[in-house]
């Protein structure tokens, strides 16, 4: 079981490990839930590229960056249902999308969100979305679409 009550003495004790140790421990750990030659394949689509207000400092999505990416409003669900199927296809088995939002408004573009991610978990991939700030009844309808 993953622990969740760690303490300060104990995460200390980690941090401080000689390097090669800590890697060891971590690849023990690893094998212990994972196959040992085995990755998880996964696709990132920027599904609202740009243009946020948040100033987040480390994303190249913050408008005060000029990063000649180009702004594009949020995709089509059956544009995004087919990037899906394509990262299915070559073998992705998590599909995660991405929107330059700094909050989530509940609006067509959530409704189009939410078809997404079900139109994605219908073909039995894991979903993950960053969308910037929600509201609690937002993550729940999240969840609920898959």
């Amino acid at each position: 079981m993953a622990k969740h009550n760690w303490t300060r003495e104990e995460a200390e004790a980690i941090y401080n490990l000689p390097i090669l140790d800590l890697m060891y421990k971590a690849a023990t750990v690893h094998r212990t839930h994972h196959e040992a030659g085995e990755v998880q394949v996964c696709t990132l689509l920027s599904v609202k590229t740009g243009g946020c207000p948040e100033d987040c400092a480390y994303c190249p999505q913050a408008a005060r960056y000029h990063t000649n990416v180009k702004v594009h409003k949020l995709l089509g669900v059956e544009e995004v249902l087919q990037k899906a199927l394509e990262a299915k296809e070559a073998g992705s088995t998590r599909f995660c999308m991405g929107a330059a939002w700094r909050e989530v408004r509940d609006n067509r573009d959530f409704d189009n969100v939410l078809e997404m991610v079900k139109g994605v978990s219908q073909m039995g991939m894991e979903v993950c979305c960053t969308l910037g700030m929600l509201t609690e009844a937002q993550a729940q309808k999240l969840k609920e679409a898959g």
